[in-house]
């Protein structure tokens, strides 16, 4: 009974967001993200309708036609067939107009079509003034690119605004078109807004949501995405999201999902901003799982009638609220709060199961605040996190942390530079277990001083400092107040050597005019003394409670080959290989010695071919830890073509390959591929099968992976919007990319 009334509760609280969402909604704000792309309705109804006149070859002529009649007592011009009136650059199109050109206005009927630069304008019946582009329209629409609004009745009551009467506004250029939102009245304010009243949405002639008002951004573009499928772990699904921005600070994404394995899902995500208090984000999701035991819904009990299993039921939700608050230019302050109901936090965890992109990038779980302030000499920085909002997480608590940074700073009139950072916290390790043992005071200051100077070619900067660190207690309470410390010393050294070719070819497209050969050796010595006190001491809250013994230089060389092509330097080969030097060794054995060598290989012919290379190589154990290359050919829109390989020593040796094709204006396919070479097997394959559905595009994609089961596909997206990735709890749909992967990565995000 306590799950049922805090679902009923979780729901009236997301419907309590929703009604403050619409009934804040105000006029939209921003840019137009898609470009060129898209349909140009102008260009296609001037096609059809435009009888062969171009507004760039129309000057001076003001009325033209197959017929004209002038009248001089009333200066009133009537003219029919193909008739053509132009006035800068506004030029109407019908079949007859009756023109005053006193007051410059027109009355046109038959095939009416006014292009201007806001808009263009299809009618049956038009009155239209050119001096004030005022107007009435009847059965008319207009195309805002790529929207389209028709209606009953439209009045443009002034060079930005439009109202309609009865009509709709949809995406699709088809006379009976897929989906609209139709309305009483509609309000357009041309490139900017659509604010309808009495709002229903219909998918063809079935209605299926109602609105009291709506306001459609005509600059940024929502999006509603379908996306049915299979996964091992769900079974059958479909995912929805509807993205809306509702109002100018305020954008709504709704999440309604179905798994068959487990049941329904839903959330409301809301991003809004205010005027002087920063912008923030509110994201929710809530799911009370039922995990059938069989495979599919059907198949719940056997043939004699018994259940296959129990249904094992889990309440997970989440609540994550985080904003961002420029208080000025040098103050800043964010707020974070994460809530996080998971009955299983390693195996299949809420946040590992329903947001996978988010669990693998690290999901920040904390519930902090950080207030920044910026200074001449340095940054302070305040922060608190209160650590036992999540009890089954086991995290640090800071109440608080102070640090105070100083950027490295001139002594007198002398070539030193002081840089220092300083920080006091109140710190407890785990704090929901109650212990003593893990809480601490720290106070930390790390110092150092350095004399940068250029010596003949060479660049060189010798600096000395340590690093001391305060602790109200340690791991053996009767220990209290000690101070540890750490002495540090180094010098970074790096110089430039250039040389120029008077070089200039186009062979291969290869576009070179003229060669720069560029080598930067570097070399950075670090030496840290033993910490006074051994670290087992301490109880590790971050960095600052392990200090490590080290002692040695890191070698860089690094070459570059250039270029110059439109004014601008390319990198046409890069090269870059390092090490580390050790002085001592932390192991028993030989102390100076040279580490793993990494290296690093970019070439860039051309626009369309580039290869990439990166090795680690074990010079002691004279063996390669791991390697990867790339190669990507770029044949245009019609086809492209990668493959890469991945070793990794006693883990795998990989091989991937990723072609696309497009095989006519209507369909195109892609197929990726992830092979095991020492095991002769397929770790994953990923077939898409793209359709153009005229507005639409839809995706039909099988990805199956060895160990994670199959899954299947299909997703709608509206070609009106080909900028908008698909938004899945806000992790993004991608397709396969070409090149090397680890073996736990996989292509499909949740």
């Amino acid at each position: 009974m306590q799950r049922f009334y805090k679902k009923i509760f979780f729901r009236l609280w997301l419907l309590v967001i929703c009604s403050i969402v619409f009934i804040s909604s105000q006029s939209f704000a921003g840019k137009n993200p898609y470009g060129e792309t898209g349909f140009n309705l102008k260009k296609n109804f001037k096609e059809q309708k435009g009888f062969g006149l171009k507004p760039q070859n129309v000057k001076s002529v003001q009325l033209e036609a197959d017929q004209v009649q002038f009248s001089p007592d009333t200066n009133v011009g009537t003219a029919t067939g193909h008739v053509v009136v132009t006035a800068e650059q506004t030029i109407l199109y019908a079949d007859q107009v009756e023109l005053q050109r006193s007051i410059g206005e027109a009355v046109a009927s038959g095939h009416v079509y006014i292009d201007s630069p806001q808009m263009q304008i299809d009618a049956d019946k038009a009155k239209f003034n050119f001096n004030n582009h005022t107007g009435e329209f009847q059965i008319g629409r207009v195309f805002n690119d790529p929207f389209q609004i028709k209606g009953k009745s439209i009045s443009k009551v002034s060079d930005n605004h439009m109202v309609m009467q009865n009509g709709y506004l949809t995406t699709c250029d088809l006379d009976e078109p897929h989906f609209r939102m139709a309305a009483h009245r509609m309000d357009v304010y041309s490139g900017d807004k659509a604010i309808a009243k009495g709002v229903t949405m219909y998918l063809g002639k079935m209605p299926v949501m109602y609105l009291l008002q709506y306001v459609q951004d005509l600059k940024n573009r929502p999006i509603f995405t379908v996306t049915p499928g299979y996964k091992k772990d769900f079974g059958a699904f479909l995912l929805t999201t509807l993205t809306l921005k509702v109002s100018n600070n305020v954008k709504l994404i709704v999440h309604g999902d179905f798994r068959e394995r487990l049941g329904l899902g839903e959330g409301v995500d809301v991003k809004y901003q205010t005027p002087r208090f920063g912008s923030g984000i509110l994201r929710t999701y809530y799911t009370h799982e039922r995990e059938i035991a069989s495979h599919h819904l059907w198949s719940l009990y056997n043939s004699d009638g018994t259940k296959r299993g129990p249904t094992i039921r889990h309440e997970r939700y989440r609540v994550e609220w985080r904003h961002q608050w420029q208080i000025d230019k040098d103050t800043n302050a964010i707020w974070q709060y994460y809530k996080v109901h998971d009955y299983d936090l390693v195996n299949t965890g809420f946040i590992k199961r329903y947001f996978l992109q988010e669990y693998r990038r690290g999901p920040d779980v904390n519930t902090y605040f950080v207030l920044t302030r910026n200074f001449y000499r340095g940054t302070l920085t305040y922060r608190i996190d209160a650590s036992r909002v999540n009890h089954d997480l086991r995290t640090v608590e800071r109440l608080p942390e102070i640090q105070y940074q100083l950027s490295a700073q001139q002594l007198g009139r002398t070539n030193f530079y002081l840089k220092t950072t300083d920080t006091f916290s109140n710190l407890q390790n785990d704090p929901n277990n109650g212990d003593i043992h893990t809480k601490t005071m720290r106070v930390d200051t790390n110092n150092e001083i350095s004399y940068p100077k250029k010596v003949a070619f060479i660049e060189l900067r010798p600096w000395v400092g340590g690093e001391h660190t305060y602790y109200s207690r340690t791991v053996d309470l009767s220990q209290r107040s000690i101070i540890n410390g750490q002495f540090k010393t180094g010098s970074d050294l790096t110089t430039h050597f250039y040389r120029v070719w008077n070089y200039h070819t186009n062979f291969g497209g290869l576009n070179i005019n003229g060669l720069r050969h560029v080598i930067t050796p570097s070399a950075i010595y670090l030496y840290a003394h033993r910490p006074a006190i051994s670290i087992s001491h301490f109880n590790q809250f971050d960095g600052i409670d392990g200090p490590a013994m080290s002692h040695n230089v890191h070698l860089s060389l690094e070459n570059k080959l250039q270029t110059k092509r439109s004014k601008q330097s390319v990198d046409l080969i890069r090269t870059i290989v390092e090490t580390d030097y050790g002085l001592i060794s932390k192991f028993k054995g030989p102390g100076r010695t040279f580490g793993p060598v990494q290296s690093t290989v970019e070439v860039n012919p051309n626009s369309w071919l580039s290869f990439k290379a990166d090795q680690l190589y074990d010079n002691k154990a004279a063996h390669w830890l791991n390697a990867n290359f790339d190669t990507f050919i770029n044949g245009g829109d019609k086809w492209s073509l990668a493959f890469g390989k991945r070793y990794a020593r006693r883990q795998d040796d990989q091989f991937t390959s990723e072609i696309t094709y497009k095989i006519n204006p209507k369909w195109r396919f892609k197929i990726y591929d992830r092979f095991i070479v020492d095991k002769g097997t397929v770790k994953e394959e990923d077939y898409l099968l793209t359709r153009d559905l005229h507005e639409w595009e839809m995706d039909i994609d099988y990805h199956q992976e060895r160990g994670a089961g199959a899954g299947f596909f299909v997703v709608f997206r509206l070609k009106a919007f080909p900028n908008m990735t698909l938004n899945l709890f806000n992790n993004s749909f991608h397709r396969p990319k070409a090149g090397s992967q680890s073996p736990t990565e996989q292509n499909l995000n949740y």
